[in-house]
């Protein structure tokens, strides 16, 4: 992210992995406008972030989920955004189109970040940590099952990977920039 090009930074991660925090945390250091995906989602849908998947089916939650996720990234070719993309929209197609575009159209100056996090970290901050009675095992396995579908597809379309799971937002946003600035210097 150079003074006289700045691009973009796209953070995807699974949930828990901080995109929203460390986005806000980016976007106040570098003074760079921060579009939270989940949040126009659910403004949307005239609801909470925390309360969208459940205000609609998870297919009309998703189609809305990818349809804000492309315009955000056509927003994002423009440079100078931080914008905190998650994982949940990267099952579509184009989602993945628009992120290769960015890239594309980017000059070298937009990055995409995947967020990563220990697996009981994630948890924790997801809410899973609590002692669980053995009907709850399913689910339990299938939400660490999904996490590591995500982080895995996540590395798979980042430019740069930086672990969050013993750091603040500010913390992960300065090891973000720092990383970010790595990758900027080896491809110049």
């Amino acid at each position: 992210m150079s003074a006289t090009a700045p691009g973009s930074l796209i953070l995807i991660g699974p949930p828990g992995a901080g995109c929203s925090s460390v986005a806000r945390a980016i976007g106040s250091a570098q003074g760079l406008t921060v579009l939270d995906l989940g949040q126009l989602v659910a403004d949307e849908l005239g609801t909470r972030p925390d309360l969208a998947l459940v205000a609609v089916s998870e297919n009309d939650y998703r189609r809305i989920e990818a349809l804000t996720a492309e315009r955000l990234l056509e927003r994002a070719e423009t440079g100078g955004l931080v914008v905190a993309l998650g994982s949940g929209c990267l099952e579509a197609t184009g989602v993945r189109q628009g992120l290769e575009r960015l890239r594309l159209a980017s000059r070298g100056t937009h990055r995409v970040v995947s967020l990563t996090c220990a697996t009981r970290v994630l948890a924790t901050r997801n809410g899973l940590d609590a002692p669980r009675s053995v009907a709850l095992g399913t689910v339990h396995h299938q939400f660490v099952q999904m996490l590591h579908e995500r982080q895995a597809r996540c590395q798979d379309l980042a430019d740069v990977v930086v672990d969050t799971t013993s750091t603040t937002p500010d913390e992960a946003g300065e090891k973000v920039m720092s990383a970010v600035g790595a990758d900027l210097s080896r491809h110049s």
